[in-house]
């Protein structure tokens, strides 16, 4: 079966690096290491990352890469970095609030995104290779592309997070992996370096599908 290709139109609502600020949790890690904070914009560096996010720069292979490790690769090996920013949706994180009857919407940055947005239908489904380009106007490009590389697998760790927004609510930590599963959102790597804003047009390219399958 093939899927021709076709664009979609949404809005940037958030753009977030790493916060450097939280409360301790289990183990040695903090929340604060694992959260992100709203700015007005991020500077999107090929090759690199998103500048000043813990996620940019070298990448070592570690627990979430399953299928190299069943392979024999140990951890620690230098990988290419496919993680270089991560972006969940409005809607998807309504959504994951619903099914944690959450009273309020979850907070941006509890999920350690880069990019919130809006309009972008079943956003986690978003199939690999396709490419997210920005607008400031109709006249204005940026040059900020992203490709999208595989969905973003939910962990406790946001979990943990969301659980100190809501402090009266109990078990959200274990709550959050089986409420996020497909709404996690994506991450993927830096197509071209440039900056996205708040509030920019963000164009969707999907790109031509065949269906793999040996049936």
């Amino acid at each position: 079966m093939i899927v021709p290709a076709f664009e979609l139109e949404g809005r940037v609502e958030a753009v977030l690096v790493t916060s450097h600020s939280g409360s301790v949790i289990s183990g040695t890690q903090g929340v604060g290491a694992l959260t992100t904070m709203p700015v007005s914009k991020i500077q999107m560096i090929r090759g690199d990352g998103i500048r000043g996010d813990r996620h940019s720069g070298v990448r070592l292979l570690d627990v979430r890469e399953r299928e190299l490790l069943s392979f024999g690769f140990r951890k620690g090996t230098e990988i290419a970095n496919y993680r270089e920013f991560s972006a969940v949706s409005v809607e998807e994180l309504g959504e994951i609030a619903q099914a944690m009857k959450l009273p309020e919407k979850i907070p941006f940055g509890c999920l350690g995104e880069n990019l919130v947005v809006s309009g972008i239908p079943k956003f986690t489904e978003l199939p690999t290779g396709t490419m997210l380009c920005f607008r400031k106007s109709k006249e204005q490009l940026r040059m900020a592309v992203l490709v999208v590389w595989r969905e973003n697998e939910p962990c406790q760790g946001p979990g943990e997070a969301i659980q100190e927004q809501f402090p009266d609510i109990s078990n959200l930590a274990s709550l959050f992996p089986k409420a996020a599963k497909d709404r996690r959102g994506v991450v993927g790597g830096i197509y071209v370096s440039g900056n996205i804003h708040v509030g920019d047009t963000v164009i969707v390219k999907v790109p031509r599908q065949r269906i793999y399958s040996l049936r």
